[in-house]
């Protein structure tokens, strides 16, 4: 990492920390009203705790090993350029390639009003690996905006001269206080395919408790709402580029048969993901851009 960005990184309350996760470095941000942790393994925003609070994002024990595509339960993974598992070729991880990668810190200063800024950059090119297994060259970039909540902005320019089918999602971990008393709000009336029933139903008031689903809800509205009693807090999901929303948690028993993940913490989060996944994906055309936005907020619950 250069000089300046090194400079511009103290600036605003960073540090690094080198080699930390999977060989790459984690950038730790202290600011007064919160602070965060950012890990160049993945581009992943791991950490996110306003002062005083618990962290609004959950991250796992289990780390599931060490290989470059054993999964870490965690923050808010980038899935691209596709979401679940590859239609051709299973032996392609799951979730797309962008999380498994090293990503470069582009930029670190502040926005206009104070926030913290923080870009980071995953070029194609940079890796070998990444072009043996999507020949379509591409770079991400992945804008981060923290202040009194965060914001996540991805885009993906496809450099390539082909025509190129997308699946995506930024799959954040929400932490909770308990997800069997969680309440997801804002997608009553939604269409969703229930991947674990393997059945499509719409969606019918809010969703209680906030276990064992696996649901995409398609053309799916901007905001939802995650009512929490038990850390006393609502958290507020903004999307915009994202025609769908994932609701995903592996209840009891599927998370005891999993060996990523410890056997009580799927009490310990749900994900609400801003995603486009299913019947909307989109077709990526030769040298545009396509930008997915989610603007996370919270504040205590009224009594």
């Amino acid at each position: 990492m250069d000089k300046q960005l090194m400079e511009d990184l103290e600036l605003i309350g960073g540090t690094l920390k080198p080699s930390s996760l999977r060989g790459c470095d984690e950038i730790l941000i202290e600011q007064p009203g919160f602070s965060s942790r950012i890990a160049l393994w993945g581009g992943h925003l791991m950490s996110f705790i306003p002062s005083g609070e618990d962290d609004l994002l959950f991250q796992s024990e289990n780390f599931a090993g060490d290989s470059r595509f054993s999964r870490i339960h965690m923050g808010v993974p980038v899935c691209w350029p596709w979401f679940g598992a590859h239609e051709k070729n299973t032996d392609l991880p799951a979730h797309g390639l962008a999380r498994y990668f090293r990503w470069q810190l582009a930029e670190a200063g502040h926005f206009k009003n104070g926030d913290v800024k923080i870009q980071l950059k995953l070029a194609s090119e940079q890796h070998p690996l990444i072009e043996e297994m999507w020949t379509n060259s591409f770079e991400l970039r992945l804008v981060l905006r923290l202040g009194d909540g965060f914001e996540v902005n991805f885009s993906a320019a496809n450099l390539s001269d082909n025509s190129v089918t997308i699946s995506e999602a930024l799959h954040t971990y929400f932490k909770v206080g308990n997800s069997e008393e969680t309440q997801i709000t804002g997608l009553d009336g939604v269409s969703y395919q229930d991947k674990f029933a393997g059945v499509e139903a719409k969606q019918r008031g809010s969703i209680q408790p906030c276990t064992e689903l696996d649901r995409v809800y398609l053309d799916a509205p901007k905001t939802s709402l995650i009512l929490d009693p038990v850390l006393n807090r609502q958290l507020t999901v903004y999307q915009e580029g994202a025609a769908s929303t994932v609701v995903w948690n592996p209840g009891e028993k599927r998370a005891k048969a999993r060996t990523d993940l410890n056997d009580e913490e799927y009490l310990d989060f749900v994900c609400v993901e801003s995603a486009n996944a299913l019947s909307n994906a989109y077709l990526l055309e030769p040298g545009s851009i396509h930008q997915l936005k989610m603007k996370v907020s919270w504040e205590k619950l009224t009594t």
